[in-house]
Parts: structure tokens; sequence; C-alpha cells
């Protein structure tokens, strides 16, 4: 049963045949006359590189992935090409890697050394490696080349194989190519069937006049394309899955007939398993009556079991250990939601499944959703795959309003969600259960104050104050679990250091709030900025507001093409005191500043002079997350403003005895 809550959110399927196949690095294709002396492509004017050649075959029967890449380099910009990155499980491995630099004069030089490995993602135990090399010698017109086989750590096959036909170069040739396995897919659906039956099945999303793929006798699935555009993409769009070519294959049984026979077996039948898991414990309802104690309240109870749920100690938030380190620590599986409340420790899922078994033995209506990532992907219906929704939640009924709350991720407030699980589809597990909407992300508030004393060489030091609450708390936490105390303070440090420019200086002087849920995180910094103001002649010119500008460059392009979509409402509040030096005065006080978008968001930002003491006050609040394109031009002029006030200098003068002096 433990395996099967894996499988629905999961990721892999077990295979029932042994591999019929063998794995071989694809050769080296033959270099053309036409591609040593090429220098542009007219389909991609000004490309820093074209991808000549890009193959990918995925076979299911020998478990592996090999891959061949081909890149042509045309100007400067594109010697990054020159760095490979090879994503990788932790436990596969790479086999029969090569790769060389091709000269314009046809010249070879190959890869001799031993490419290095290197951690792109690492977080509440999950990692992710990258082998990662540097081509020889390469310049300016040189073709780079490289071609590997990974090999799965243990045989198995993926519910899903994706393959996207567009990338960031214009590519001349790719072929990708998918064997299924050929034998009997252990499918969760046909678990409990004597007639087991699995097939695969392949789906365009997206499709833009891409070619069906072929299929030969032995399965083998291939497509091939020639000069296959850039997908230009744009900051702060949708997922780009939403909007890039893809051919999609996965695995399923007699469910996969229709979508509403799909999302209807699979609903059934998690929701079969969640009940049962659940189950209906005293336990459950005497460690509810011991939470709630008197509290008549409706929502005061259910925060109160809410609270209790995150008192378990969260096994997905904490680095991922070794057997001798579990054995050690002697971490028994849950098998149910009375072990997790016995053990006092769960996963992520194990904490929000309590939580629903705690919340029914107090009265409420509980069940266990799953929800999607909007960051990732957005939900479609006509693709058969479970794995878009990737998380649990809980919802509950009281006072006849729907929450969602997620107890099961550490530091998440009550009645809100991770904001990429928010205003995102989501897939109800109770009997008859239908898809909904999480909703929207709770607002977020930064409150910061900073008071600086400005010196007559144009540095600047003095103290920050940084109050963040909802998200702005909450995401940071997040970043916090993954080190500690003195990497909490580096984190914090390294923030505001990037406000600052070059050579200056931060140091933390005390934090709180990092392990509490509802309170907000709060930080005292010190600040040195040798060159924090420049210097023309008697004047100093400095910035009055230094705190960054959200989306700074979203909004520089004069059109869009594709919606924009934030990652949740926020606020913020600064107060900047800057006291000028002894003998300089204020040149010009700075003009205020104001927008506003109705029901949109809206800005403010003035400044007021109090003897040598420049004090400037910025509100700033934005409280949608979605527009479409149209709506772009009207976003663009309100962040002109915003813009144009965060960007104001002020200019302090020497006065006249000071000025001689000098």
């Amino acid at each position: 049963m433990r395996f099967f809550r894996l499988a629905w959110l999961a990721v892999f399927l077990s295979a029932l045949q042994p591999s019929l196949f063998a794995q071989s690095a694809e050769p080296w294709r033959p270099v053309t006359p036409q591609d040593l002396s090429m220098t542009a492509v007219k389909e991609s004017p000004g490309a820093p590189a074209v991808r000549l050649y890009y193959s990918y075959f995925k076979d299911d029967n020998a478990g592996f992935v090999s891959e061949y890449i081909q890149i042509k380099i045309l100007t400067q910009a594109g010697l990054k090409y020159a760095d490979a990155e090879i994503p990788l499980d932790p436990r596969d491995s790479i086999k029969e890697l090569k790769a060389r630099t091709i000269h314009p004069d046809g010249t070879i030089i190959d890869f001799t050394g031993k490419p290095f490995e290197k951690t792109i993602v690492k977080g509440h135990g999950i990692k992710y490696l990258a082998k990662t090399l540097t081509l020889p010698n390469v310049t300016v017109g040189s073709i780079v080349e490289y071609s590997y086989v990974k090999i799965w750590y243990r045989a198995r096959v993926s519910l899903v194989s994706e393959w996207q036909l567009q990338g960031d170069l214009f590519t001349v040739k790719e072929r990708f190519r998918f064997r299924p396995f050929l034998g009997a897919v252990s499918v969760p659906l046909e678990w409990d069937r004597f007639d087991r039956k699995s097939q695969s099945l392949c789906s365009y999303s997206n499709q833009a006049g891409a070619p069906t793929p072929r299929k030969s006798k032995d399965g083998l699935m291939e497509v091939e394309l020639d000069y296959v555009s850039t997908f230009d993409s744009e900051e702060y769009m949708p997922p780009q899955s939403d909007y890039k070519p893809t051919v999609m294959c996965y695995y399923g049984g007699r469910e996969s007939s229709s979508p509403e026979q799909f999302w209807t077996a699979w609903q059934e039948r998690i929701s079969k398993f969640d009940e049962e898991w659940i189950g209906k414990d005293s336990a459950f309802r005497e460690a509810a009556e011991q939470a709630i104690g008197g509290e008549t309240d409706p929502v005061k109870k259910l925060r109160k079991l809410y609270a209790r749920a995150q008192q378990i100690r969260n096994l997905s938030f904490e680095r991922e250990r070794t057997a001798n380190e579990e054995k050690k620590e002697k971490l028994k599986p849950n098998e149910s939601a009375h072990d997790v409340l016995q053990h006092g420790y769960g996963t992520h899922w194990e904490i929000d499944a309590l939580f629903v078994g705690l919340a029914r033995a107090a009265g409420f209506d509980a069940s266990m959703i799953g929800t999607s990532d909007r960051y990732e992907r957005s939900f479609k219906r006509m693709i058969l795959w479970i794995g878009q929704f990737d998380k649990a939640a809980a919802l509950v009924t009281v006072n006849g309003k729907d929450l969602v709350l997620d107890p099961g991720t550490r530091f998440c407030p009550f009645g809100t969600l991770d904001w990429r699980h928010s205003s995102a589809p989501a897939w109800s597990f109770k009997p008859g259960g239908v898809f909904l909407t999480t909703p929207d992300g709770q607002d977020s508030l930064s409150k910061r104050t900073a008071k600086l004393e400005l010196a007559d060489d144009g540095s600047a030091k003095g103290e920050i104050t940084l109050e963040f609450h909802g998200q702005e708390a909450f995401l940071r936490r997040l970043d916090g679990l993954d080190t500690d105390e003195a990497g909490k303070r580096k984190l914090l440090e390294d923030e505001v250091l990037a406000w600052f420019p070059s050579g200056s200086q931060v140091k933390l002087l005390d934090s709180q709030g990092w392990e509490s849920t509802d309170d907000p995180l709060v930080a005292r910094l010190h600040v040195d900025a040798p060159l924090y103001a420049s210097m023309a002649g008697k004047r100093l010119v400095a910035p009055i507001d230094f705190f960054p500008t959200p989306f700074k460059t979203v909004f520089n392009p004069s059109s869009r093409s594709y919606p924009m979509v934030f990652s949740f409402p926020f606020a913020e509040t600064d107060e900047i005191t800057l006291q000028m030096p002894d003998g300089y005065s204020l040149e010009e006080a700075p003009s205020p500043r104001k927008a506003g978008l109705p029901g949109i968001g809206a800005y403010e930002i003035s400044s007021s002079l109090l003897g040598n003491k420049l004090t400037t006050n910025r509100s700033f609040h934005f409280d949608q997350v979605s527009f479409p394109p149209e709506k772009y031009s009207i976003l663009r002029n309100f962040f002109k403003v915003v813009q144009g006030g965060d960007g104001t200098q002020v200019v302090v003068r020497a006065d006249q005895a000071n000025a001689g002096a000098q």
C-alpha cells in the first residue's frame, strides 16, 4: 500500500520482463564543408549558436537514455555552449561519454579530461546532480559535440516520457526515438487483476504541425524534424510546457481508453486507498480533544488541529538519510495515519492525512486532494498522467466554506498554500470528488527600514531592518531548512548585499522567526557601502531608495506575446532615512510620485527633510497575479512610474564655506 501511494504521485512503474536491447552511443555524424564555413543562419538572425543536430533515444527495455548534441558557435556569446551539463539522478550512471571540438579548418580536438559532478538542485531530501565538462579550445566558428548513454540505477520505466521539440537554439535536424517496454508493465490500476493489461500511448501537446511518430514492428516510435525554430520565451510567462510543442508517451491499462474513464478510475482507487489509510481510530478523537481543549469556535478549533499536525516531525523537509542512519534512528515505516500519530513523525502526505483524520474526529467534513504546480505546468485533462497533481493537501468544510490546508508543508501558515499550488487546478479524492481550483495566494507583506549616514566621500553606513510576512517569510524559511545558522546568515547577507554597489559589506546583527509559522521573519543588518553616492564636483548624487524594484526588466519590451503570471500578491512599505554629511545640504527635494490601477495595484513615494535628514517613504502593493497580453501596455505604463520613482536620485551640495575649504 505504501508503494501504491508513491505510484500515483510518482513516478516510476516496475517492469515485469528483463531487458532485450543493448545500449550504445550514436556514432559521430560527418561534418560537411557547409557546417565548417557557416557564420550565420537566416532563419535565426543574430543567433549566438545553432544546433546542427540533436538526437534523443529512450529505451525502456534496456533502461537507458542516449543523447547526441552538435552545436556550431557563431558569436562570442555562443561560447557558453562550450560548457556541457548532463543532469542525472545521483543513482544513475553515465557511460560512453565522448566529446570533441572541431575547428573551421577541420582540425579535431578530442575531450580527454574527466567530467566533474555538480549539484544543480538540492532541497528537502531531493538532490539533482549534473556531470559537467568544458570542451577544449573552443573559439567562434568551432563546432562542439558530445554524446553519452545514461544508465538507470535499477530496472524501471517512467510513467511518462516527454519530448520538447523546441529549444533555445535553432536546430537544423533533430531526431527523437522511444522504444516502450515490450513486455507487460505493472500498471497500478491493473495490480489486482489476473488478466493484467498494459499499453503505451503517445499524444501531442501544443502541436505545431509536427508529424505523427512512426512506429516500427519492435515498438520503436520515431520523429524526425528539420529546421526547427527556437522557442522564444518571455519573463513571467505561464509554464513553457503550456506552449512548447511536445510529444508525450505514457503507459496505462484499460483506464486509458478515454480521459473520462482514466480520471474516474484513478479517483475511485485513490479515494478508496485514502479512506483505508486514514481509517477511524479512537486515538484521533483523544488527540483532537486534547488539541482543541475548551475551544468552541469552529475555525479556531481547526487552527488548533492544524497546529497539532504541524508538531509532527516532518521527514519530507529533512535531508536524505543513509540506510545506516535510518537504522540507527529506528525510523519505522508508517502504514496508517494511526502510525503517524504514535510514531510522531511522517512525510508531507502522511501529515496531511493525519490532519484529515483529526479533523474528522472533531466533526469536520475533511478529505485529501491532489494539487498541481502552476509553475511547472498547467493541468490538461486530455493528458492521461496523474503526475500532473504532484502534491497533497487537505480540503475541510467549516461554516459552509471549503478551506484548502497543507500542514504537511513545513512553516505553511493556516489558510494558505505554497504559491506554486495556489490558484491552481486540484483534484478531490473524496467519494464522488471533482476537479476544483485552489484559493488565490495569500498576500505577502515586506516592511523595510533603513537608517544610513552619508559621508562626504560618497560612502554610507548604517542599519537595515527587514520584516517579512506571508509568502515572503514562508519561502525564506524553506530556504533556511537546507542550511545551518551560518547558512541562514549568509542567505540574508547575500540578499541585502545585492542591493548595494560592488565593494559593499553587509553583516547580520540578529534575526528571529525562522522556526515560526505565523510570526514575521525579522532581521537587522549593518551595511557599509563605500560607493553609495557618486561624486560630481561639489555634489554627491545618491539614490533615495536602494530596495529592489519588482519585475524590473519584465516591462522593458514594447510588446508581449504571452500572458504574464506572477507568484503571489504582495505589499511593500519602506522607510529610508539618509543623514547628509556635515557641511552639505539638499540641493532640491525629490518630487513625489504616485500611480494606481484600480483593483490591481498602487504605488506612492515621497520624501521629507528635517534638519539634515532626508526621509523617504514608499508604499507599493500589487493585488493580482495573472494578466493577458492585452493588459501589458497599461501595466507597462504603471511600472514606468514605479521604476522612475524608485530610480530617483537625490543631490546634496557642499555648503559655500565647506566648498571653499575643499
